[in-house]
């Protein structure tokens, strides 16, 4: 990579992006006819209905009877399921100059558009018709998202937050407890271009100098905000605003109808956030003890949302999981009582103890009624090349809120639970419910047809027949379109 790119705002001049945009044409009308309607709202399927989409939006929906009214196009749904568009709300669409992958980033960093427009596009295949990046390099994000939402390029529909304000950029104490003396210009280079302006300096503000720096992000254009109301890292966990300083950030968002979402590893940096009236939560499900019940409480009672990464601690990941923990356990047995306190967390690390508390805590808070939608954390991660062993589906573009969806139903809900968190309270999160989120005349037509009953299993939700997104129909099979990091699945059609 050019280090002398890493400063610039990344202006557009990447062939296998910009060469591809296309004016956007008028969505033809088109009409699901003789299908389930799961419309995510929790309500009972409809069956045997008719959708009818035009400019982008649903226009009606009703009983089939006889032909369904004139479209330029009509999908037979008979056996099939419709579903509102899956919503993630975090994701990561770009490198980011981690330090643990400094190739990716070196190799990689000046891509960045062609890599969000692969995220968004692999999502966009598995029926995830909308991302939230709560954490990524801003300038070319807003690239990509600007010409998806012009109907320029096809992808799922981009939320942005750029960088989790007070933290420092990858290379950093906040992110990394990576030292401001061990840093190279490459790396102070990519820190200015991830915080944008508002890193580890904005902690030292007083709540009125705070404000103004508020507004100078929001004009940015960030869709969603999202602050460190901890450090990073678990041990130590550190508080990094005080309670004013978190009032004024959320109040200045709330002020242009932006939602805001925390980063917060201990249960105290958690509940001033909370108090400071947060939207969304990421990863509420914590790892560092159990949630405190007057905290869940407080959670529950204000309705904040809860972005939890079951994908992470879920399904084929846990039972993988309680492998590990047994064999080590097996291996403390034979240790004598440990010397000190490092030796006490070295052994909680051996049995990783972290994954049983998030998947705890999870249930907990699915079980006291917590607010809650899949928040992945979803990454590109090393590329392929630069992989010692192949990066497993869990924290796959698309692939990983399945799987979250799916182990929001191994933590405790119902089918039609997990689906109207992955839809309606995805929609509520991003303030985007009177547009998306469910299958209602009026909305933003983001649909997903189902070949198969995904109340009757929730893993039916892999098995997607069509998706259409502002009301067009998507080539599932051309996607991604120029792929960098994306290898097909063993087996899969060429």
């Amino acid at each position: 990579m050019r280090v002398k790119q890493v400063g610039t705002l990344f202006s557009c001049a990447l062939l296998s992006v910009c060469g591809t945009a296309r004016a956007a044409a008028p969505a033809p009308r088109l009409t699901i006819a003789n299908v389930t309607v799961i419309d995510g709202t929790g309500a009972a399927p409809q069956p045997n209905m008719s959708v009818t989409v035009e400019n982008g939006r649903i226009v009606s929906i009703g009983r089939t009877a006889g032909r369904p009214a004139k479209s330029a196009r009509v999908i037979d749904g008979t056996g099939r399921f419709l579903l509102p568009g899956f919503i993630d709300s975090n994701a990561h669409l770009t490198v980011y100059g981690q330090p643990s992958r400094r190739d990716t980033s070196a190799k990689y960093g000046d891509r960045n558009e062609e890599l969000a427009l692969e995220v968004a596009q692999r999502s966009l295949k598995a029926g995830v018709t909308t991302l939230i990046d709560s954490y990524g390099v801003l300038p070319p994000s807003i690239v990509v998202r600007d010409k998806i939402n012009r109907g320029e390029l096809t992808g799922s529909r981009l939320l942005l937050a750029g960088n989790i304000l007070g933290w420092g950029g990858t290379f950093s104490l906040t992110f990394s407890l990576t030292k401001p003396s061990d840093l190279s210009v490459f790396q102070e280079k990519w820190n200015d271009l991830m915080t944008q302006g508002m890193g580890e300096e904005i902690m030292d503000m007083t709540p009125d100098e705070l404000r103004v720096a508020m507004d100078h992000y929001l004009d940015k254009g960030v869709d969603v905000v999202k602050y460190g109301g901890t450090s990073h890292f678990l041990r130590p966990s550190l508080i990094g605003f005080s309670p004013a300083q978190q009032a004024v950030i959320v109040e200045e968002a709330h002020k242009r109808h932006v939602p805001v979402q925390t980063h917060a590893t201990s249960p105290e940096g958690l509940r001033l956030a909370v108090e400071a009236g947060i939207d969304l939560i990421q990863h509420p499900e914590l790892n560092s003890r159990d949630l405190p019940d007057p905290l869940v409480k407080e959670i529950v009672d204000r309705g904040t949302l809860c972005g939890m990464r079951s994908n992470l601690f879920t399904g084929d990941v846990r039972t993988a999981h309680l492998a590990r923990r047994a064999a080590a356990e097996a291996a403390i047995t034979k240790m004598g009582p440990p010397e000190t306190d490092a030796e006490k967390w070295r052994r909680y690390d051996m049995v990783e103890e972290m994954d049983d508390i998030q998947y705890r805590n999870a249930k907990k808070l699915i079980a006291a009624g917590c607010r809650v939608t899949p928040a992945t954390d979803s990454y590109l991660g090393d590329a392929p090349e630069f992989r010692r062993v192949p990066k497993t589906d869990e924290a796959e573009p698309g692939m990983g809120t399945i799987r979250a969806i799916e182990g929001l139903v191994e933590l405790g809900m119902t089918p039609m639970q997990a689906i109207v968190a992955a839809t309606k309270n995805g929609a509520a999160s991003a303030y985007r419910s009177q547009d998306l989120g469910t299958v209602e005349p009026g909305k933003i037509a983001d649909l997903v047809l189902i070949d198969a009953d995904p109340l009757a299993d929730i893993r039916n939700i892999e098995k997607v027949d069509a998706v259409i997104a502002q009301g067009r129909t998507v080539d599932l099979a051309a996607l991604p379109e120029h792929p960098l990091f994306y290898r097909k699945p063993a087996g899969a059609a060429q």
